[in-house]
């Protein structure tokens, strides 16, 4: 078991080790002697925000902004919504969402709704994020009646797009990225990272992200590495 677990994350150990000691209480119910055996599986340590948040390097966010085709529609709309991932931080649900009434062009704001912790607000349009919807919106979006920011442009076209259609879109990119990610998680991590480390206040990264709980952000402040340094001791020199 110490050879197979060296090669596991502690969550994927702990596992391990509950399914051992289960094993041993089954053999004890079937009249085997296990008792002394069970305290002997450890219980791994963890500790909670140990685990360092995985983000996007500046090199790694360029490579996947280049995966999309912006001279299609489908292009447009993809890397607008992969803006709404990596510049704000959105959920999947939440981008599915949008609609047009939900973007402020003249103060520069968007309105979130109906999304994972059921915060209802208004957060900030970076240009670039409002660069690429209205792109989208002029050049790439079909001409239909629905109020659906993001629909589907194959059948049924027009419908508003859903999850699926998000997280397919950003697959796809880092497909072709060549990057070693599949999921749209890696990019809200990747705002976070980049807000944290551009000075913003946890408070405020917080709400942004919608955690209802600031603890929950706490775990960006070790991807700040330029504050970090800061505060670190140097390393002691081994005497000769």
């Amino acid at each position: 078991m110490n050879d197979q677990a060296r090669s596991l994350i502690p969550a994927s150990v702990g596992v391990l080790a509950y399914s051992l000691r289960t094993f041993l209480r089954f053999l004890q119910l079937q009249g085997h002697d296990s008792t002394n055996l069970i305290p002997a599986v450890p219980r791994p340590a963890t500790w909670s925000l140990a685990p360092l948040p995985p983000s996007l390097s500046t090199a790694e966010l360029k490579r996947f902004w280049y995966a999309f085709d912006r001279h299609t529609p489908v292009g447009r709309r993809d890397y607008a919504m992969a803006r709404c991932l990596a510049d704000l931080g959105l959920r999947c649900q939440e981008i599915a969402n949008l609609s047009l009434d939900d973007v402020d062009w003249r103060s520069a704001t968007i309105r979130l709704h109906g999304n994972k912790s059921r915060r209802e607000g208004q957060l900030p349009l970076p240009q670039l994020t409002g660069g690429a919807l209205a792109d989208y919106l002029r050049h790439g979006r079909p001409v239909i009646s629905t109020r659906a920011v993001f629909v589907l442009h194959r059948a049924p076209v027009g419908q508003a797009a859903t999850n699926t259609t998000v997280r397919g879109a950003i697959r796809r990119a880092f497909m072709r990225a060549g990057l070693p990610w599949s999921g749209t998680h890696i990019l809200r991590h990747t705002a976070a990272a980049r807000m944290v480390q551009g000075g913003v206040p946890l408070k405020e990264v917080a709400d942004v992200l919608g955690h209802r709980n600031i603890d929950t952000t706490l775990i960006y402040t070790k991807v700040n590495l330029p504050q970090l340094a800061r505060v670190a001791l140097p390393w002691p020199r081994r005497q000769p």
